[in-house]
């Protein structure tokens, strides 16, 4: 079974624990956009995307891309650094909250992956996907070049707010 992820900003842990709850339903004006576009181009339809919830919050919606490995194997492939030496960080897939049956999770994802992020241009995202494996049973892919381009997209308006990014995870 995967784990369906949905990343959004926040300006602190406190609020990002109420996407528990409903801060991350998405707009029914963007389902229903996507629901129609899917009609007439599912490949653009299926492209991830940063989209408004109801809240205003941004969302991200991914699945199988989680915030402790796989992001820290992202970070790595953008910073230059070890696994290792992104791993011994703090706010690496921390925990914010739980939900009461314990299949819901908010999850840190590290300012530095953020940062990072948001200073990617189209060129560095291709790059960064040439050596990204968010998936140990794959090899690196510039398939995953439009999640990076999104998770960018969603990083840099979070710089811009001054808010950190979540994961909100379930499994």
């Amino acid at each position: 079974m995967s784990a369906i992820t949905d990343y959004f900003t926040a300006p602190s842990d406190e609020v990002a624990a109420t996407a528990l709850d409903d801060l991350l339903d998405l707009d029914p004006d963007v389902v229903d956009a996507a629901q129609a576009l899917y009609r007439t181009d599912p490949d653009e339809a299926s492209r991830p995307r940063v989209q408004s919830a109801s809240s205003g919050t941004p969302v991200l919606q991914a699945k199988r891309i989680e915030p402790g490995i796989a992001l820290s194997r992202l970070e790595a492939a953008l910073t230059g650094r070890t696994y290792e030496q992104v791993t011994a960080g703090p706010r690496r897939g921390s925990l914010v909250a739980a939900g009461e049956d314990g299949d819901a999770f908010v999850l840190t994802v590290a300012d530095e992956l953020r940062d990072a992020l948001a200073d990617l241009d189209s060129d560095a995202v291709t790059a960064a996907a040439r050596v990204w494996i968010f998936d140990e049973a794959a090899d690196p892919t510039e398939a995953s070049a439009p999640f990076i381009a999104a998770l960018a997209e969603l990083a840099a308006g979070a710089v811009a707010r001054g808010d950190s990014i979540y994961c909100h995870m379930v499994v």
